[in-house]
C-alpha cells in the first residue's frame, strides 16, 4: 500500500480540497480514506444500546513492547509535557489513556442523540491514518455519523479554510489539532466554537482558550512529547553504544509539541558524552539555520549538510514520512548508505522495512496514535452529553530498533485497520 502526503496548501486550495472530498473524488490513499467516511450509512453504525468493547475498552500494551511497565517507565519522574507546554492557558492533570472509560448507559445516551462529527487532519501517512481509524471505530460504536475526514496539509491557513468549508454541514463534534502554532489555534477554531461545536484536540491548546468539561476546548489528547525525546536519546545510545557523530537537522517550525520532543532529545543526549551533536550553529529547535523549511523537501538541505559535515554517521529526522525518506534519498545520492544511518520517529512502512533489512533507518520511535484518535472521539462524545471528566489524556510511546518485535510495535501504534504490508513488518 502506498500512502501519499500532499504538499502544503494555500487557504483557497485547502477549501477546494475539502470540496473535492465532499464530491467523493479519491485519487490517493488520503482521499480514499476520507471518502470511506462520506459513504458511511446509518446501517454501518452500531445499534443504540450495543456496547462494542473492541472499540470502546482500553487496549492492553503487548509484553513484547513493554507491557504495563511501559507506562510506569514513562511516568516514573512525572509527566514532562505539561498542558501549558502545548499552549493551554492553565495546568491540567494528566491521565493515562486506559483510565478513560464509558459505560453502556452512556453509550446508549450518546447513540440516541444521533450526533455527527468532522475530523480535520493534517496529513495522510500511516501515523495519521491510524489516528483517523481509532476515531472512526469509536464514532461508529457510539452511533455518531462522520460527515468528513479532511486534510489541511501542515498549513494553518489551510486549516482555517477547510474548517470553514465543513462548518455548513453543522457537525456536533470536531476533532482536530496537530501542526499549528498554539497562538493561532483559538482564532482558527472560533467559527466552530461560535457554532456550538464540541471540540477535542490532538496535542494542541491555545493561551486564550480554556480547557475542560464546561470550557471551549473539551480535551487535549496527546503523548508526553518531551519524554518521547528522552526515550529517543536513550534508544540512540543503545543503538550506537560506542558513540556517534549525531547530525541534528530538522523541520524549522513554530509548533510547540515538536519543539518539546526535540528539546527532550537534545537534553537527553547530554547524558551521553560519546554522542556528539553536530548541527549548523546552536543545537535547538528554534535555530533557523539548523534545518529545512519544507518537510516534504528535506533532500537538498540534507545533501548540503552531509557534504559540509562528512564526520556525521547518524542523522536525525524529525519524523519518518516524508522528511526521513527525503534524508535517506540524500544519503543514497551521496553513496553514503554504509556510513550514515537515520534515527527518526512516527514508525511507518519505510522504517519497519529498513530496520528489518538493515537499511538506512536504523532506529524509530512509535507512538500510540490509534488510541489518540480513539480518545479524541471518546472525550468529545462524552463531553457532548456533559459527562467527560478527562481534560488531558496521555498515550504511551516506545522506541523501535532492530531488536523490537516489529509487528507488535506496528499493530499497537496503528490499530487493526492500518495493516503493515507484508515484507515490511514480517515475511
Amino acid at each position: 500500500m502506498t500512502y501519499v502526503l500532499m504538499r502544503p496548501l494555500c487557504a483557497a486550495s485547502a477549501v477546494a480540497f475539502a470540496l473535492l472530498i465532499s464530491a467523493g473524488l479519491t485519487a490517493s490513499a488520503t482521499r480514499s480514506f476520507a471518502a470511506e467516511a462520506i459513504e458511511q450509512k446509518a446501517s454501518d453504525l452500531k445499534p443504540c444500546g450495543t456496547y462494542d468493547a473492541a472499540a470502546l475498552d482500553p487496549r492492553p500494551i503487548p509484553e513484547s513492547i513493554g507491557g504495563p511497565g511501559l507506562l510506569d517507565s514513562i511516568a516514573k519522574n512525572g509527566f514532562k509535557t505539561p498542558a501549558t507546554m502545548l499552549g493551554a492557558p492553565d495546568p491540567l492533570d494528566a491521565t493515562w489513556y486506559n483510565t478513560v472509560k464509558i459505560t453502556p448507559e452512556q453509550v446508549k445516551t450518546i447513540c440516541e442523540k444521533h450526533l455527527t462529527a468532522v475530523y480535520l487532519d493534517w496529513s495522510g501517512v500511516p501515523y495519521n491514518l491510524a489516528m483517523r481509524s481509532g476515531a472512526k471505530a469509536v464514532f461508529s460504536a457510539l452511533g455518531i455519523k462522520i460527515l468528513r475526514f479532511a486534510d489541511y496539509s501542515f498549513n494553518p491557513n489551510g486549516m482555517a479554510g477547510v474548517l470553514n468549508a465543513v462548518l455548513p454541514l453543522r457537525p456536533n463534534i470536531l476533532v482536530t489539532g496537530g501542526t499549528v502554532n498554539a497562538a493561532q489555534f483559538a482564532a482558527i477554531l472560533k467559527p466552530a466554537l461560535d457554532q456550538g461545536v464540541t471540540v477535542s484536540a490532538w496535542s494542541l491548546g491555545s493561551p486564550t482558550m480554556k480547557v475542560g468539561p464546561d470550557k471551549p476546548l473539551k480535551a487535549i489528547v496527546t503523548y508526553d512529547f518531551y519524554n518521547l525525546g528522552l526515550q529517543m536519546a536513550d534508544a540512540i545510545h543503545e543503538t550506537w553504544p560506542n558513540g556517534a557523530n549525531f547530525g541534528y537537522i530538522h523541520w524549522i517550525n513554530d509548533v510547540d509539541a515538536i519543539h518539546a520532543r526535540e528539546n527532550g532529545l537534545l537534553d537527553g543526549l547530554k547524558k551521553y558524552p560519546n554522542i556528539k551533536i553536530i548541527t549548523n550553529g546552536e543545537a535547538n529547535p528554534g535555530n533557523p539555520a539548523s534545518g529545512f523549511t519544507d518537510p516534504s523537501n528535506s533532500t537538498a538541505f540534507t545533501q548540503a549538510f552531509l557534504t559540509a559535515h562528512p564526520e556525521v554517521n547518524v542523522l536525525f529526522a524529525p519524523w519518518e514520512d516524508p522528511p526521513a525518506i527525503g534524508e535517506a534519498a540524500a544519503i543514497r545520492a551521496l553513496h553514503l548508505e554504509d556510513k550514515v544511518k537515520i534515527a527518526t520517529m512516527d514508525l511507518g512502512n519505510a522504517g519497519a522495512r529498513q530496520m528489518r533489512t538493515k537499511g538506512i533507518i536504523a532506529m524509530d520511535m512509535a507512538q500510540d496514535v490509534y488510541d489518540g484518535g480513539r480518545l479524541m472521539a471518546l472525550t468529545a462524545a462524552l463531553a457532548a452529553i456533559g459527562q467527560n471528566t478527562h481534560s488531558y489524556v496521555m498515550n504511551p510511546t516506545f522506541p523501535v530498533t532492530t531488536k523490537t518485535d516489529m509487528k507488535a510495535a506496528w499493530d499497537f501504534m496503528h490499530g487493526p485497520e492500518v495493516v503493515c504490508p507484508k515484507g515490511d513488518c514480517s515475511d
